[in-house]
């Protein structure tokens, strides 16, 4: 059986592939919204995994199944000593950066078909019922589609990249 650590490697690889995708993508204007934050959602959930799978005592089985975690793990991130010590003497901006970040995070969680499909059927993955009608994701506009516009969506993707790039730093 592999350990851990050798799932917590191949989570980080992908989601570093996952979001290198997306990054490509996101200023294309020939390439639905729905492919874009698809490969977002993606490299955010396995950015949590390979983190949840190093640093605690999760279940292996329900780590690889759910599709939910980034919200957590995210606020786990920003509450870390190294970035509480990025804001030090700034608090009402980090409380800021924590609330706008964490909303974010739940909002991309929301978009795996699912994570809150009763309530929330849109997801960048399968097509879902809107009354008598179907709708396809490509053909969705999805309200958080460009997040370089929501508040707090470049500092979002910063304190992503961030996480990913200080995989390695982290204990």
């Amino acid at each position: 059986m592999p350990s851990r650590t050798a799932w917590a490697d191949a989570y980080i690889r992908q989601a570093r592939s996952d979001w290198s995708l997306f990054r490509e993508l996101h200023d294309r204007d020939d390439v639905s919204r729905a492919h874009v934050l698809h490969y977002l959602q993606m490299a955010t959930e396995k950015l949590a995994k390979a983190y949840r799978f190093r640093d605690t005592g999760a279940k292996e089985e329900e780590l690889r199944s759910s599709h939910v975690g980034f919200e957590r793990f995210l606020r786990l991130f920003l509450g870390s000593a190294e970035v509480v010590r990025r804001y030090a003497g700034r608090n009402a901006q980090y409380l800021r950066v924590r609330k706008e970040c964490c909303h974010i995070a739940r909002a991309i969680e929301q978009l795996t078909p699912s994570v809150d499909a009763e309530t929330n059927p849109a997801n960048t993955e399968h097509p879902w019922a809107d009354g008598e009608r179907v709708v396809a994701p490509v053909d969705h506009a999805f309200s958080h589609a460009d997040l370089s516009t929501l508040p707090g969506g470049r500092l979002f993707l910063r304190v992503v990249g961030a996480a990913l790039d200080e995989y390695e730093e982290r204990p």
